[in-house]
């Protein structure tokens, strides 16, 4: 039996586990019993949200990635992806929204905007003649994924979009939404 299993068995204080470990953040944050692997939780309790907008004119009818990349509203918790989007820093459930504006010189094209939520996909179709679409939805996100959009329509239309990511609830894991 080793000593530090001895020392659990009877009974040692959270300050000597703690300073045994070996993680920074734990040993300076953490309030729960630790082991050697301990790690900072993937969420706190500061706001996350953000908003990025732009712009782009087709050139063909294969589907391209808007470049939203104009971040509008900051947080410290959201970040631009590179390509354009959204990158989510911290796991939590959240209020995804899109909007966008499709002009042309001719008459406008239906266009269909499909949105990729870490791994979620959802598309919405602007139809011929309007130039509008809107979308919101709730999804659960990890840290690490990104909140993308790409469009196809027909080649000289013009897109003004915008995609806001807000954070509900950080508190509660992935399986109780599902």
């Amino acid at each position: 039996m080793s000593y530090y299993y001895k020392k659990y068995l009877k009974g040692s204080p959270d300050n000597d586990r703690r300073h045994r470990c070996n993680n920074e953040w734990h040993r300076h944050h953490c309030k729960r019993r630790c082991d050697d692997d301990c790690e900072r939780p993937d969420f706190d309790d500061r706001p996350a949200f953000g908003t990025v907008t732009g712009a782009i004119t087709t050139t063909s009818t294969t589907p391209v990635t808007l470049p939203l990349n104009n971040l509008v509203s900051p947080s410290r918790n959201i970040s631009v992806a590179p390509g354009g989007g959204l990158t989510i820093l911290e796991s939590g459930k959240y209020f995804i929204t899109f909007t966008a504006t499709a002009s042309s010189t001719l008459p406008i094209p239906s266009v269909t905007y499909t949105i990729n939520a870490g791994g979620f996909v959802q598309t919405v179709t602007s139809p011929a003649g309007t130039g509008t679409a809107t979308i919101s939805l709730v999804r659960y996100l990890r840290r690490g994924d990104t909140v993308t959009v790409t469009a196809t329509t027909a080649a000289g239309t013009t897109i003004n979009a915008t995609l806001s990511v807000a954070k509900i609830s950080s508190r509660f894991s992935e399986k109780d939404f599902h």
